[in-house]
């Protein structure tokens, strides 16, 4: 087979919410994940040597097996038996921040496992190339599954969920990665009962509410310790509503903040709004539906 090509989007948690450390040591989350346009490249190609060789246009990322990217690709040889020498050269494109809250990393692993299980033909169904994910990064399934979704557990359950209209954004990378280990550290968990913005949000997403009506439903638990530590996400927040945005979030565990909009000539009235105070900002849209 000749280099196949892939595309990996970010995602945003359009609610986030932290329920509780689990016995085996990870967070009970609940989440409204939305993939979006904002996507890295990727190219697949066979070797016959048995290596695995990634190219990466960020010289920053690591390109051995503490690239998620090389981690899935192991795994998949291992899991589904194929012989040593399988092989596979990799190039990314990385246009998705790096640290931002928006998912590249498990997007690379996702679109790794899917096209490397073509390019081998190995033969695993989605629902098994979403169990080996799950192995390699906590939001690798949903990136497989699905491109809208409730996910809960420590993000290995996934509710796929049709949202019938396409939702606009700007997305804002305030320049810093936050590390999700310090998030989690730092998160000090409300111990009253609260209402479930997700499950709220989910219902008006499925029902085709526009972006004023859910902008209210917007919740990320890690926001306001992240926002505490760093200012930048607080001004990118309101940058983003006095360019006209329904409702702001910082998606993740951070740094990255979006807004959503009511269309997409208003996100792309407010790129150019934002852009100067904001290099590194981006238009985007609901993404389409994950490969078969």
């Amino acid at each position: 087979m000749n280099t196949i090509s892939a595309t990996a989007p970010a995602k945003l948690n359009l609610t986030l919410e932290v329920l509780g450390q689990r016995p085996d040591g990870y967070h009970e989350i609940r989440s409204v994940f939305l993939a979006v346009s904002l996507a890295d490249e990727l190219w697949f190609a066979p070797r016959g040597d048995g290596r695995i060789v990634l190219d990466c246009n960020d010289p920053h990322l690591p390109v051995d097996e503490h690239n998620l990217v090389v981690k899935a690709a192991l795994l998949l040889r291992t899991t589904s038996g194929l012989p040593a020498a399988t092989g596979a050269s990799i190039t990314v494109r990385k246009n998705i921040p790096v640290g931002a809250g928006l998912g590249g990393g498990s997007s690379d692993a996702a679109a790794s496992l899917l096209a490397l299980n073509r390019l081998w033909d190995a033969g695993a169904s989605p629902d098994e190339l979403a169990r080996m994910g799950a192995d390699v990064g906590s939001d690798v399934p949903f990136f497989i599954l699905a491109r809208s979704a409730l996910v809960s557990g420590r993000g290995e359950l996934i509710a796929p969920a049709a949202f019938p209209r396409p939702y606009h954004f700007v997305l804002v990378y305030p320049g810093f990665p936050v590390s999700t280990a310090w998030a989690y550290r730092a998160l000090r968990l409300e111990l009253t009962k609260r209402p479930e913005y997700s499950k709220m949000l989910l219902s008006r997403c499925l029902a085709g509410a526009p972006p004023d009506e859910i902008a209210g439903l917007l919740h990320n638990d890690f926001e306001p310790t992240v926002a505490a530590r760093h200012p930048n996400v607080a001004r990118a927040k309101q940058d983003l509503l006095r360019a006209g945005a329904c409702g702001a979030l910082m998606s993740g565990s951070g740094s990255a903040v979006f807004g959503i909009f009511p269309d997409r000539v208003s996100s792309l009235g407010a790129l150019e709004a934002v852009r100067p105070s904001w290099p590194e900002s981006h238009a985007a849209e609901s993404a389409g539906p994950p490969p078969e």
